[in-house]
């Protein structure tokens, strides 16, 4: 139970100071029946709130980076909500005692305030994503192992929550998940684009690109390869065609063609993701059965890349979003004529062939989200 009634309100007429406090939290522990022994009422469990206020402010915050995270930069509204979730269920475990933190606070007299500096470097968002993922399990466990055979039930609360972010962090992390929230693909061909391929990926990336693949018929070069998935930090960077040039590169996956390696034996070489173009439903099917983690759909306009294929991409879309793989349109897709119902799309000349590559994916994935 918290300490008997709570010390802010039996510190009412302390007037704030910290001895005063010292004094109730020492006069109450000898009444306290939480585990605690009797020599805590010396100070200790003053000590005792403070590391567990600091442990629950920790692990609060970190979860409302986590969240903000996943809702506004990944777009994913399942691990949104399962982060909300996490920091109410820690809000419930604090809430007993939550007076009692207040009153055994004394972020003034922290000999640590000034330690904890931010790197004066920008961070991607994906190492921001993992070192607040580590932040919120290590207050958890200070929590647990603080609180255990004193407040046995924010002990347990407090494990259990730890593991339950453990799993939402291998989900959060997991290419293949990060591929089912994935909406704008955008390729990038030099032959294409007007900008130099990196910086023409990192424009790509600021207007709120997914997904990024190096599409560069012929030899791949291995020196740009690794330069954009350095680049490439908080989205999937995907090589076109060529397994071993993706293994290399360290590429979260490759795209094949019909020419290309079969997909099995893509698997079989270590790749994370491989994706299948197909321009049929019958294509579709087959590369699905194959092992496919995604298809591309199309083409579902006329394109100068495919001049001898017709547009079909709309004729087996719906079919194909059955197949239970995430589903790129592609071919001729532009800011003016993308459509909410295509879902995904990859996008070459309608990003990376215009003059603000930044504006023309924004506006391409605001097109796609505007029926949601």
């Amino acid at each position: 139970m918290p300490i008997v009634t709570s010390l802010a309100d039996r510190g009412r007429d302390c007037q704030g100071g910290n001895a005063c406090v010292e004094a109730l939290v020492a006069r109450s522990s000898a009444s306290y029946n939480g585990g605690g022994s009797a020599s805590e009422g010396d100070g200790q469990m003053r000590s005792v709130f403070r590391i567990l206020d600091a442990g629950f402010n920790r692990a609060r915050e970190a979860l409302r980076v986590l969240e903000d995270i996943a809702r506004f930069h990944r777009e994913d509204a399942g691990e949104a909500g399962a982060l909300k979730e996490a920091r109410h269920a820690l809000d419930r475990l604090a809430r007993r005692h939550r007076t009692d933190f207040l009153a055994a606070r004394d972020a003034a007299g922290d000999v640590g305030r000034d330690s904890d500096v931010p790197p004066g470097r920008e961070r991607p968002l994906a190492e921001v994503a993992a070192a607040n993922f580590k932040r919120a399990q290590e207050a958890l466990r200070s929590i647990e192992e603080v609180a255990r055979g004193r407040l046995g039930e924010i002990s347990a609360g407090a494990n259990r929550l730890r593991y339950r972010l453990y799993s939402i962090e291998r989900r959060f992390s997991d290419p293949l998940l990060r591929l089912r929230s994935a909406r704008l693909y955008v390729l990038l061909d030099p032959e294409v684009s007007l900008l130099p391929l990196e910086r023409a990926a990192r424009e790509a990336l600021r207007g709120g690109a997914d997904v990024l693949q190096l599409r560069q018929k012929g030899r791949i070069d291995p020196g740009l390869a690794r330069e954009l998935r350095a680049i490439a930090r908080d989205a999937l960077f995907i090589v076109n065609d060529r397994v071993d040039a993706a293994l290399a590169a360290g590429a979260d996956g490759v795209h094949l063609g019909a020419e290309d390696v079969p997909v099995g034996e893509a698997r079989r070489l270590g790749i994370p993701i491989v994706g299948a173009t197909t321009h049929t439903l019958a294509e579709a099917r087959r590369a699905v059965a194959e092992g496919a983690d995604y298809i591309s759909v199309g083409p579902m306009y006329a394109t100068p890349r495919k001049p001898g294929l017709a547009p079909r991409g709309f004729e087996y879309l719906a079919a194909a979003k059955r197949l239970g793989v995430p589903v790129f349109c592609i071919g001729g897709i532009t800011r003016r004529n993308v459509r909410p119902e295509m879902g995904r799309v990859a996008v070459c000349w309608g990003v990376v062939g215009q003059r603000d590559v930044a504006a023309a994916a924004r506006a391409i994935r605001r097109a796609l989200t505007s029926g949601r």
